[in-house]
């Protein structure tokens, strides 16, 4: 069908999903090793090593959007996302998976979009409702911009 996006439905945490166009789903991968930084804020896990990338940032999508507190665990998964070009030297980013990513035939019709509270966390550009379940689309551009201005300040 011409009208139709696949998408990627991510659980992100017990209770919320992320929306994204499986054209800029890089591979959802097991890590181990996960490089953390104790002075980056909750929601940056730390960086891992992937396909010859070296330092690919890791957050928590949850924490960033929702101020939760962010686990760090060694080892785990992550969904690889393609940047927007907004990441100087870094391609890609990823986000934590907390179960099984599903592929979602989007359509128009199947697609309910949620007005969003004057107070909505800048990381969240949509909230959706596609049979029955109520995602996030995350704001690509924004989760770069506040990973560059983090990646910036750990290299002074």
């Amino acid at each position: 069908m011409a009208n139709e996006i696949r998408g990627i439905l991510i659980p992100v945490a017990n209770e919320k999903k992320v929306l994204l166009p499986n054209a800029i789903i890089a591979e959802v991968v097991s890590y181990k090793d996960l490089k953390t930084s104790a002075t980056a804020p909750d929601w940056y896990v730390g960086s891992i090593n992937w396909r010859g990338y070296e330092n690919i940032p890791v957050i928590c999508y949850d924490s960033l959007s929702t101020n939760a507190v962010a686990t760090r665990a060694r080892e785990g998964r992550v969904a690889v996302i393609k940047a927007l070009g907004e990441l100087e030297g870094l391609p890609y980013f990823a986000i934590i998976v907390k179960g099984v990513p599903r592929l979602q035939i989007v359509t128009q019709g199947d697609l309910q979009v949620h007005e969003l509270e004057e107070d909505t966390n800048n990381a969240i550009a949509s909230q959706v409702t596609i049979q029955d379940e109520l995602s996030d689309i995350p704001n690509i551009r924004f989760i770069e911009h506040v990973l560059n201005a983090l990646l910036a300040k750990e290299e002074e």
